[in-house]
């Protein structure tokens, strides 16, 4: 049976259905409990609070198209230069 990502459903098996770019103009961006992933749409450093850690990482040069390896519950608004977005699933 061939792949159907309009029946595929959502879950860890699945890539993501739907996303949106993460706005930090307004500070700090906490994840949602929905975000499956965060991408790279525009190079640069990304600062972050991986899920469960009790300090932030600092990614710098982050390629367009990188997936953070991490589930994040903060994206820091200081230090990020990278245009990120949501990977929904």
């Amino acid at each position: 049976m061939p792949y159907d990502r309009k029946t595929a459903g959502a879950g860890p098996g699945t890539f993501g259905l739907d996303g949106a770019a993460i706005n930090l103009a307004g500070g700090d961006y906490t994840v949602p409990d929905t975000v499956k992933a965060i991408a790279v749409i525009n190079a640069g450093n990304v600062v972050c609070r991986p899920l469960n850690a009790s300090a932030d990482i600092t990614i710098t040069g982050a390629p367009v198209g990188m997936l953070l390896p991490w589930h994040c519950s903060a994206i820091r608004q200081t230090g990020t230069t990278a245009t990120l977005a949501t990977v929904l699933g």
